[in-house]
């Protein structure tokens, strides 16, 4: 099964952001959550409503700063990456079969064996294929037909183990 396809920026920063959403990151924010409210909380004259009131303004303010600045950050990082890296906006051929994953842009071409990949995960629009934790490959469902999507899904579920 050959699949052609060329990523947009704007497919890659959504991507990334797919990948953000299923990692640690609600962990993160909740501990750091946690951590605000208990500090500033744990300062608190609760006999002193305006106090209360202000400090409760405060963590609302501080884990919504955080929430944005992570977002704003993760997308800045993920347009650099792709502004960068030419192999992200280069037209890429995959080749898809049972010894793995052949892929072929204008610059290079190589083959990626099933047992490279330690995961894979899959929304509406993508396909993310993971080498490491933090490394994927990504894969927009746009450039594939229901068929070539099965056989995918086939190949997927036979040679990487879902988590």
């Amino acid at each position: 099964m050959n699949i052609t396809y060329q990523l947009t920026r704007n497919e890659y920063q959504q991507a990334v952001t797919f990948h953000n959403t299923k990692g640690k990151r609600a962990i993160i924010l909740s501990f750091y959550a946690g951590i605000t409210t208990f500090l500033l909380l744990a300062k608190t004259d609760f006999s002193n409503i305006r106090e209360v009131i202000t400090n409760m303004i405060v963590v609302f303010f501080a884990i919504s700063f955080y929430i944005l600045f992570i977002r704003m950050i993760s997308d800045y990082q993920a347009k650099k990456l792709y502004l960068k890296s030419p192999s992200l906006s280069d037209e890429v051929t995959l080749h898809i079969s049972g010894k793995g994953i052949k892929s072929k842009n204008e610059a290079h071409s190589n083959i990626l064996p099933w047992s490279n990949f330690i995961k894979w995960m899959k929304n509406d629009q993508f396909y993310l294929l993971y080498t490491n934790t933090h490394q994927f490959n990504v894969i927009p469902i746009r450039a594939m037909n229901k068929k070539q999507q099965e056989e995918l899904d086939t190949y997927l579920e036979k040679y990487i183990p879902k988590k």
